[in-house]
C-alpha cells in the first residue's frame, strides 16, 4: 500500500513538473539561506565549548570601577533577552589576586591569569616578525584549556620563565618543516631573555575566543615583579577560575565577594575614594561568568563577541523565511487543486477515506520537501564561502560533526513537511466526490484562507523591505556624516615597539623624509587612534566625578585633519611651553570646555583637569557614531607615538608608499612596514552593521522572490476560477485592459492590507534597532511610501501574468467546456 502511495505521489509530481520545479527551486533557496544562518548561530554558539574542563571554568569579572559615562536606561530590540550580556564589568585585574585568592579558597582549584600583549615583535635568527597574539600566562594554561599540542608535555612546556610555545603556523613561518624544538627566539622588547622552543601548539580553532600566536610564561614578563607591588593600581590580567567539582558558584560568589570587599573596596577606596565618589562604585562586587557563555558579554577585553540581540533576529529571521516558503508551496499546490479534483472524487467513490487523501498528499509534500532539502544542502556548499565573506565568519563544515547535521536536516524536512502539507491536503480531503463526478465537471476551489495567507506572507516581505531600506539609509548616514574631520588621504604607519628611544629615533627621521617628499603634504602622530583608542581619566568637578577621553598627539594634528579652532590655537614647536610639564597645556573639545563651566579659560591653569588649555577644538567624532561625543582632552606627545601619520596629496598614494617603506626599512633596521588607511579604520568600525545590512537584503531578496511565487499561484486560482466570467465579459464587449483590472483587484486590495499592516510593525522594529546608534536617522513616511509603491509594483508585476494569459484566451474555448 505504502509503495502505492510513493507511485502515485512520484507520477503528479512528474505530471505537474511545472509546478513540482517551482516549488522545489522556491523551498531549495529558502532552505539553503536558512541552512546558512543556522549553521552561523551555531557556529557563534560553539564558541569556547571545546574545552573539556568548560563546566568548571569561570571568567572572573568585577563591577568597573569607572563606571565613566554609560547609559543603562537604553533599550533596544531583544534587550528584554539579553539583560546580562549587555552589563559592561571590568575584566582585567592586578596580577597578584591570584596568590592571595588561591589560599583563601578550597573551592578553587586553579587560576589561570593570561595577558595578550597583543603585537610582538620576534626575532628568529636574522628575521624580525611582528605576531599579533602574544600571551603571557601561567604555567597551567594547556592543563585548563584544551589546545593540543603538536610537540611538548602539557605540564612541562611552560614550566621555565626561558620557554616559548609557539602556534603551527607560526612555527612553519619561522622554521620550515624543521623540527622547531630547542630552537631560540628573541622578543625584542626584551632581550634579556633567550627563549627556548619547548612546544608547538595546534592553531587555536577559529571558534575560541583565546587566539595565540605565541605563548610564553607569565613570570619572564619583565614587569611581573612591579606590577606585583602595584597590586590594585595596575589592573592588566584576564583571570580564568577553576571550581572544584560540586562547588556551587551563586554560593562561592557570596563568599569571594565578602572577602573582596575587605581585599579591595576598604584599603583601594580608602586610598582613591576620592576619585570614586559614584555609589556604585563603593560596592564593588565581583563574579563569576561560565566560559562558554563569556563570550555573549560586551565587556572588553575578550577575544570574540557574539551580539546575543543579532542571534536572536536570526532566529525570527529563520523563522520568517521558512514560513514565507511554506505559505508558498501551500498556495502553489491549492493552485493546481483543480487538475486533481477528479483524481480525488474517484478514490472517494472507490472507497478511499479522508485520511488516506491527507496520506497522500501530505506524501507528496514530503516528497518535495526532502528533494528542496538535499538540494538546498548542495546549494548552501556553493554558498558558504560568498556567505563567509559577507558576514566575515569562518564557517566550515569541520566545525560540525555529523550528529549535528543530520538531526537539523531531518528535523528541517519533517517541520516544512507539515507546516507546508497539512493544510492543503486538509481542505483538499473536505470534496465531496458528488459534486465533483456529477456532471463530470471539475470543481472549483475558492480558499478564503489563502487570502489570509498572502496577506501574512507579503506582510512579512514589506516589513523585510522596510528594514532592508532603513538599514541601507543608516549606513549611508553613517558614512557620509561629516565626522568634523579631513579622513581622506592619511596614510597611519604602525609603531611596533613600546621603545621611547625607538620611537623618537625614527619619529625624528620621518620627519625629515616627510619634509623633503613634494607629495606629502604633512606628517603628524598620536598615540590612541580616531577609532576609539584613548585613554579615559578621571577628575573632580563641583564635588562629582567626571570623566574625559585624552589623546596624545604630536605637532601638525590638528592641522592634519582639518580641525577647526573655536578658540585659541593648537600645540607650537615655536613656542617653548608647549613641552612645559609644569602648566601641562592641552587643547580641549567643546564638550569638555562646556563641561568646565566658569572654571573654563585660556591661558589660565585649570586645577579640575590639572592642565592649562590653549586652545578649544569644535567637536569632532572620534570614535563609533552609536556614541555620542565625549569630553576630549588632547596632550603633546612625549616620547611615545602609536602611530606616525602622513598626509599625501591625490594620486600620489602608491609612489609615496613605494618609497616609505624603503625609508622605513632603513630607519627601523628592517622592522616590519605595516600600515592603514585613516578612512578604512574608521569604516572598519562599522563591519558589523555592513555585515546586518548585507544580511537584511539578503533575506529581503529572498523573501520577495518566494512571494511572487505564490502570488504567481493564488494568481492562477484566480484565473482559473473565474474563466466562465472571463468569456462572458469578453462577448460582452470587455477588452484586455478591463479584464486585467478586474482580476488585479482583489490583489491589490491583499497588498494594500499587507502594507498596512507592516508600516507600524516595521516603524516600531526599526526604531528599536536604531535606539543603539546616538547619532541616527529619522524614519519618515516618505521611506513607506518607497517601499510601499516598490512592493505593490512587484506584485502587480507578478499577477498580470496569469490576468493577462487569461484576459487574452479564445472565450469560446472557455464557455464550450461549461
Amino acid at each position: 500500500m505504502l509503495k502505492n502511495y510513493f507511485k502515485i505521489a512520484w507520477r503528479n509530481l512528474i505530471k505537474n513538473r511545472t509546478f513540482s520545479i517551482i516549488n522545489i527551486v522556491g523551498l531549495s533557496f529558502s532552505v539553503a539561506f536558512c541552512l546558512l544562518l543556522f549553521f552561523y548561530i551555531k557556529y557563534e554558539q560553539s564558541y569556547d565549548t571545546f574545552h573539556v574542563k568548560k563546566d568548571h571554568l569561570f571568567r572572573l569579572e568585577m563591577t568597573s570601577l569607572y563606571p565613566e559615562f554609560k547609559d543603562t536606561t537604553k533599550k533596544s530590540l531583544f534587550s528584554f533577552l539579553t539583560k546580562n550580556d549587555d552589563v559592561e564589568n571590568q575584566l582585567v585585574f592586578p596580577v597578584d589576586v591570584a596568590e592571595k585568592m588561591q589560599p583563601v579558597f578550597p573551592e578553587i582549584k586553579s587560576i589561570t591569569r593570561f595577558k595578550d600583549n597583543g603585537e610582538q615583535l620576534i626575532k628568529a635568527g636574522n628575521e624580525i616578525y611582528k605576531e599579533q597574539h602574544a600571551l603571557f600566562t601561567d604555567d597551567n594554561f594547556f592543563n585548563n584549556f584544551s589546545f593540543n599540542l603538536k610537540y611538548g608535555n602539557a605540564k612541562t612546556v611552560l614550566s621555565s620563565i626561558n620557554n616559548i610555545v609557539l602556534s603551527e603556523s607560526t612555527a612553519k613561518k619561522y622554521f620550515a618543516n624543521e623540527n622547531p624544538l630547542g630552537r631560540t627566539l628573541t622578543l625584542i622588547t626584551d632581550t634579556t631573555h633567550l627563549y627556548t622552543v619547548s612546544g608547538v601548539a595546534k592553531d587555536a580553532p577559529s571558534n575560541s575566543s583565546i587566539q595565540y600566536n605565541v605563548i610564553v610564561p607569565l613570570l619572564s614578563d619583565p614587569d611581573y615583579a612591579e606590577n606585583m607591588k602595584q597590586g590594585f593600581n595596575h589592573q592588566t590580567h584576564l583571570y580564568v577560575v577553576e571550581l572544584a567539582d560540586n562547588v556551587s558558584k551563586e554560593k562561592f560568589e557570596m563568599k569571594m565577594n565578602q572577602w573582596a570587599q575587605k581585599y579591595v573596596a576598604e584599603p583601594y577606596l580608602a586610598d582613591d575614594g576620592k576619585f570614586h565618589t559614584n555609589e556604585s562604585s563603593l560596592k564593588v562586587h565581583w563574579s563569576l561568568r561560565s566560559l562558554a557563555n563569556s563570550h555573549y558579554n560586551v565587556s572588553a577585553p575578550w577575544g570574540h563577541y557574539t551580539n546575543s540581540k543579532n542571534m536572536y533576529q536570526l532566529v525570527c529571521l529563520v523563522l520568517i523565511i521558512l514560513a514565507i516558503a511554506s505559505l508558498n508551496y501551500i498556495l502553489l499546490v491549492i493552485s493546481n487543486a483543480a487538475s486533481r479534483t477528479q483524481e480525488i472524487g474517484v478514490r472517494k467513490v472507490l472507497g478511499a477515506k479522508r485520511k488516506s487523501v491527507i496520506f497522500q498528499f501530505w506524501l507528496e509534500t514530503q516528497i518535495v520537501v526532502t528533494i528542496a532539502i538535499v538540494a538546498g544542502f548542495l546549494l548552501m556548499n556553493l554558498l558558504l564561502p560568498l556567505f563567509n565573506s559577507l558576514v566575515d565568519a569562518h564557517i566550515s563544515f569541520n566545525n560540525f560533526s555529523l550528529k549535528d547535521v543530520l538531526p537539523a536536516l531531518i528535523i528541517l524536512a519533517l517541520a516544512l513537511g507539515i507546516l507546508a502539507g497539512y493544510y492543503p491536503a486538509l481542505l483538499l480531503s473536505k470534496m465531496k466526490p458528488v459534486s465533483i463526478i456529477k456532471s463530470f465537471q471539475t470543481f472549483k476551489i475558492n480558499p478564503r484562507f489563502s487570502k489570509v495567507l498572502v496577506v501574512i506572507q507579503y506582510t512579512a516581505c514589506v516589513v523585510l523591505m522596510i528594514a532592508a531600506f532603513v538599514i541601507h539609509r543608516q549606513m549611508q548616514y553613517i558614512n557620509n556624516k561629516d565626522l568634523g574631520f579631513d579622513k581622506e588621504q592619511i596614510v597611519m604607519v604602525k609603531n611596533p615597539t613600546y621603545d621611547g628611544d625607538f620611537t623618537k629615533r625614527v619619529h625624528d627621521r620621518l620627519y625629515v623624509w616627510a619634509k623633503s617628499q613634494p607629495s606629502v603634504v604633512q606628517f603628524s602622530g598620536m598615540n590612541g587612534g580616531l577609532d576609539g583608542a584613548y585613554n579615559t581619566n578621571g577628575f573632580q568637578l563641583n564635588g562629582e566625578q567626571k570623566w574625559l577621553r585624552q589623546l596624545t598627539v604630536d605637532y601638525n594634528y590638528f592641522e592634519m585633519l582639518g580641525l577647526k579652532f573655536v578658540q585659541g590655537r593648537p600645540f607650537s614647536q615655536a613656542i617653548a611651553s608647549d613641552t612645559s610639564k609644569t602648566i601641562r597645556p592641552s587643547v580641549v573639545n567643546e564638550t569638555l570646555f562646556k563641561m568646565l563651566g566658569k572654571d573654563a579659560a585660556l591661558g589660565i591653569y585649570n586645577e579640575a583637569i590639572r592642565s592649562t588649555i590653549i586652545g578649544v577644538v569644535k567637536d569632532y567624532h572620534f570614535e563609533t557614531l552609536s556614541k555620542k561625543i565625549e569630553p576630549e582632552q588632547h596632550v603633546l606627545a612625549r616620547g611615545y607615538e602609536s602611530y606616525f601619520m602622513f598626509k599625501i596629496r591625490a594620486g600620489q598614494i602608491q609612489p609615496v608608499l613605494a618609497r616609505l617603506q624603503k625609508e622605513w626599512k632603513q630607519t627601523s633596521g628592517n622592522y616590519p612596514f605595516e600600515y592603514t588607511f585613516l578612512d578604512q579604520s574608521i569604516t572598519k568600525m562599522y563591519e558589523a552593521d555592513a555585515s546586518w545590512q548585507k544580511i537584511i537584503q539578503a533575506s529581503c531578496f529572498f523573501a520577495i522572490f518566494i512571494a511572487c511565487m505564490g502570488l504567481f499561484g493564488l494568481s492562477a486560482i484566480n484565473a482559473a476560477n473565474r474563466t466562465k466570467e472571463i468569456g462572458i465579459r469578453k462577448v460582452l464587449g470587455a477588452n484586455v485592459k478591463d479584464i486585467v483590472a478586474t482580476l488585479s483587484s482583489s490583489f491589490i486590495v491583499m497588498i494594500s492590507i499587507s502594507i498596512l499592516i507592516a508600516v507600524p510593525l516595521a516603524w516600531w522594529i526599526m526604531n528599536m534597532w536604531l535606539e543603539d546608534f546616538a547619532y541616527r536617522i529619522n524614519i519618515n513616511w516618505w521611506m513607506f511610501l518607497i517601499v510601499g509603491i516598490t512592493a505593490l509594483v512587484i506584485a502587480l508585476a507578478t499577477v498580470s501574468f496569469q490576468a493577462i494569459k487569461a484576459a487574452i484566451a479564445n472565450p469560446v474555448k472557455s464557455l464550450r467546456s461549461e
